[in-house]
This record gives C-alpha cells, sequence and structure tokens, in this order.
C-alpha cells in the first residue's frame, strides 16, 4: 500500500491544478476511483469560495452496482461537505488539505440469490489535493480518506467551473 501513495503523490504533482483567486460559486465533475475494490463512480460537487484560499461545499459520488467477487456486487454512495484551504503555489497552482463529514451507504447483493446488505454511516473525511487554474475552469486531483464506520479510500480527477467570480482576482496575465 505504501507503493500506493508514492504513486499517488508523483501522479498528483505532475498534474497539478489551482483554486487561487476563485471567489464565488464553483460546480465541478470527475470520475472517482474507490481503492479497495477498484470501483469506478462519478463525483458531482459545488463548492464556494470565500476568498483565495477557502473554500467549501458539498459532494455527492455515485458508484453504481458493479462486481466485486464472483456473483458479489456492491454500490457505493457517498454524501460529503468538505473544506480546502489552499497553499499558493504560484499564481497558477496550489496544493490544499481537504477535511470533512461523510455519509456512507454501501448497498452488497449475491446474484445468485438477490439477497442484499445495506451499511449506513457517518464518517470524517481527510486527505489532500492540488489545483490547476485554466482561468474560469480549473483542473484538480485529489486523494481522500474515510475513517469512520466503513473506512474508505478515493482518488478523484476531475474539471471545476467557476461562476460569480469576484472580476478583481481575474487580473492574472496569463
Amino acid at each position: 500500500m505504501r507503493v500506493c501513495y508514492k504513486i499517488l503523490l508523483v501522479v498528483i504533482l505532475s498534474f497539478p491544478s489551482t483554486l487561487l483567486g476563485q471567489q464565488g460559486w464553483m460546480l465541478g465533475f470527475a470520475p472517482s476511483l474507490e481503492l479497495e475494490e477498484n470501483l469506478i463512480g462519478f463525483n458531482a460537487r459545488g463548492y464556494y469560495g470565500i476568498n483565495e484560499h477557502f473554500c467549501f461545499g458539498p459532494e455527492v459520488t455515485l458508484f453504481p452496482k458493479q462486481e466485486v467477487e464472483n456473483n458479489y456486487e456492491l454500490k457505493i454512495t457517498e454524501l460529503n461537505f468538505n473544506a480546502h484551504y489552499i497553499f499558493e503555489v504560484s499564481h497558477k497552482i496550489g496544493m490544499y488539505p481537504l477535511s470533512g463529514i461523510n455519509y456512507t451507504i454501501e448497498q452488497e447483493q449475491d446474484s445468485n440469490t438477490l439477497e442484499e446488505e445495506k451499511e449506513e454511516a457517518f464518517g470524517i473525511n481527510y486527505g489532500f489535493g492540488v489545483h490547476y487554474n485554466l482561468g474560469k475552469t480549473f483542473a484538480f486531483a485529489e486523494f481522500k480518506g474515510v475513517s469512520g464506520a466503513l473506512n474508505d479510500e478515493f482518488i478523484t480527477v476531475g474539471v471545476v467551473f467557476v461562476f460569480l467570480k469576484n472580476e478583481k482576482q481575474t487580473s492574472h496575465k496569463e
């Protein structure tokens, strides 16, 4: 697992993005990889940047039913409320720790018997990410872990669109 973290760090550092100077509402979309069972899902997020360093907002990540073992399927729904504090590396690049709260719903089904089990739990989110500013859009990559009754880890790489951006913040020369 230590090798996975090193690889993730290299990937994140080679694919940076930033939220620097982003005030206002942001809407993002991304594919997400759940690391324990290698599930592929979809993340949507709505954030509000109160200044050039701090943003927060809700996220939902859906992992549709996928076979994880013979005749065994898993579906995960994650509801999160996260906050980021961006550390400016340059006018284009920022890095951030991620923290927040999580509510996870896991549904497991045996394909042969159609027997279902459902678990729900709250957890604490932790992680880190990087952003690369593309103007009114930015790319991001992040690692997120969930600590609680349903521990899990995720890698998400995507794009965020900025709306109602403070014009004073857009004066950086490209």
